[in-house]
């Protein structure tokens, strides 16, 4: 994975929002048509404090998004104010703190929020985009509302009230409900910050459509800067996926109403895209430059993992994620359940409820097998989830490739003790029963509980490969499903020509070339070239070209001729089809982590594939 904020002018004199009485909750007020220097100003009315002193603050990190972002960088000219409009005295102590003096007597604070998709000026780790905010006046504004909300040492527990001015053209996409007071003003009203925080909003001129998904509401709302891309077309293609979600889930969805918040880019310089979950929404951030099915495939893989949030760790977490520390944050041990059973779900619900065939999906479980290869897969997974933030920072990767193998591995288990019957949707359902939204676990329970529920073996299991050094017994475990498992074999394959190839989000084309070797050069290939067609064969969509060339490669015999088709544009830009052929030349190579179905299956090889994919 994975790779906002505004100002409010009180419609009142200010003597008179001076005389305000301190209220019981957050006020805060922005107003989306007041853009200065592409920052906004963000007014708050404080709730009654106590004490000479407090201490404001923005976050340093939040819930999700496994890294450092310091959201206080952003902002800027804080002021406080006491009931009569006397500035008070502030001290910035960090990044992302404010000491202010005379804690009892403030009733206000102001402050200016420069977005961080669009501040190269702002010194220190990008952040990443769907965790971020955007401020382009009359376009759009992404808020997640810890970019642009602070709270109060102490006070993050008592109610937040939002209020938004914005055009009259403009939508306000979000999970929240909103009170619309006029054309101009919508009103949010939340219990707490953390609820706050776990509600992003994007205002610009409308683009939904609304989906029933079993009795759940769910909204699908689209950026695309240049009307490239419909929300129509993005809904059409996740419904299908939904439907299968709902019925993974047990028959229905466990929320209400659920918003897929889309924000499209057209700046070719960005270098990640992803998504971000939250309890009732997702947001995505994206390239336009995609073609519209490629676009609309992207969300419905991407969304297919986000929206499995809604179990864990939004419904199952421990406490280091349901009382979450904005400004010291600590990590759970359990990365390889929130995030890999999670990635885990999302490709065995395609499979078992038939968006993908097994062949497509062993090709899937291929591909995790592959980039796990990158990381220490002799690290315990709970301790690497421990230190994430620092010490093991660069085996992050890894939650979605062993992670989500140690949820296969898990399910299978599970159903062969089982015969079948019982499986990690089965698990994670109890899971949500044992603890829920507002219940938190102590991490170091987890196993114990898992164990309760389940069989001795399970404990075993997780303690040996998951808090435990020990490689996954991938053989035994595929072979139970009728799938041998090689780890290393050696094939011979024709090669292509050694290039650097990319995707242009329509075609895949020759990126560099100075690494090409002789046959390349014999090719003729040029930088630039899109590829077009490979020996008569279209080339399929990018998620498919690795197996599309390995299938071709692996086939071809010495001296058969290579054709392919590219686009070439000349010096004035206008492209014509070039046919690129000669010789292959064919070479042994090492293929790692092949899967292949036994040619024969045993009766009890049938039954517990069977049920692991179609669990009546």
């Amino acid at each position: 994975m994975k790779k906002y904020f505004i100002q409010f002018l009180l419609l009142v004199t200010a003597g008179s929002a001076f005389a305000q009485k301190n209220s019981p909750n957050y006020q805060y007020s922005l107003n989306l048509n007041n853009v200065t220097n592409d920052k906004l100003q963000v007014t708050l009315l404080t709730p009654k404090l106590k004490g000479s002193e407090t201490v404001f603050h923005l976050p340093k990190m939040v819930p999700g998004t496994y890294a450092i972002a310091d959201y206080g960088r952003y902002i800027s000219d804080l002021k406080a104010f006491d009931q009569k409009g006397n500035q008070l005295k502030t001290d910035r102590t960090d990044s992302n703190s404010w000491k202010i003096s005379g804690a009892d007597q403030l009733t206000k604070i102001t402050y200016l929020v420069d977005d961080s998709w669009d501040s190269p000026e702002i010194k220190g780790e990008e952040i990443f985009q769907p965790a971020g905010t955007n401020i382009d006046k009359d376009k759009v504004y992404v808020i997640n509302n810890f970019g642009f909300f602070g709270y109060f040492d102490g006070q993050k527990n008592i109610p937040f009230e939002i209020t938004i001015t914005k055009p009259a053209e403009f939508y306000g996409s979000t999970s929240l409900k909103a009170n619309h007071i006029n054309a101009t003003t919508d009103r949010y009203a939340v219990p707490d910050y953390y609820s706050l925080a776990d509600a992003p909003m994007m205002y610009n001129k409308p683009d939904t459509t609304v989906l029933n998904i079993g009795g759940t509401e769910v909204l699908i709302s689209l950026y695309s800067p240049n009307q490239k891309a419909t929300s129509a077309v993005i809904a059409q293609e996740l419904k299908k996926t939904l439907e299968a979600q709902k019925e993974y889930l047990g028959g229905k969805l466990p929320v209400d109403k659920y918003a897929f918040i889309i924000a499209l880019t057209d700046n070719t310089q960005i270098k990640s895209y992803g998504a971000l979950e939250h309890s009732y929404s997702s947001f995505y951030f994206l390239p336009e430059g995609f073609i519209p099915k490629k676009l609309a495939e992207t969300i419905k893989n991407t969304g297919s993992h986000e929206f499995f949030h809604i179990v864990t760790p939004l419904s199952i977490h421990s406490h280091e994620i349901g009382e979450f520390d904005y400004d010291k944050p600590k990590m759970s041990e359990h990365l390889w359940m929130y995030e890999g059973l999670t990635e885990y779900a999302a490709h065995h619900m395609q499979v078992k409820y038939g968006l993908i065939d097994f062949n497509k999906y062993l090709e899937v479980q291929t591909d995790k097998l592959d980039n796990a290869m990158r990381y220490n897969d002799t690290l315990a997974f709970t301790k690497m989830s421990k230190g994430v933030l620092d010490t093991y920072e660069s085996q992050y990767g890894n939650v979605y490739a062993k992670g989500a193998l140690i949820g296969l591995c898990l399910d299978i288990k599970l159903r062969q003790l089982s015969n079948g019957k019982y499986g990690t949707q089965n698990l994670m359902a109890d899971l949500s029963k044992t603890y829920g939204k507002t219940k938190s676990f102590n991490d170091d329970e987890l196993f114990a509980t898992i164990t309760k529920l389940t069989y001795p073996e399970i404990g075993e299991f997780l303690n040996t490969y998951v808090a435990g050094t020990k490689k996954l017994p991938y053989k035994e475990i595929f072979a139970a499903i009728g799938v041998d498992f090689e780890p290393v074999v050696t094939v011979k394959k024709a090669g292509m020509g050694k290039m650097g190839m990319g995707f242009n989000g329509q075609r895949l084309f020759v990126a560099d070339i100075k690494g090409m070797d002789d046959f390349g050069r014999k090719m003729g290939y040029q930088k630039g070239d899109e590829l077009i067609s490979i020996n008569g064969k279209n080339i399929p969509d990018v998620s498919e070209i690795q197996q599309f060339l390995n299938n071709l490669l692996e086939n071809m015999k010495e001296g058969d001729k290579l054709t392919v088709v590219v686009s070439r544009k000349d010096s004035n830009g206008k492209a014509t089809e070039v046919t690129l052929s000669q010789p292959v030349e064919v070479h042994e190579e090492k293929k790692y982590n092949v899967l292949k179905e036994f040619p024969v299956q045993s009766d009890e090889q049938k039954a517990l594939r069977k049920a692991w994919l179609n669990i009546n």
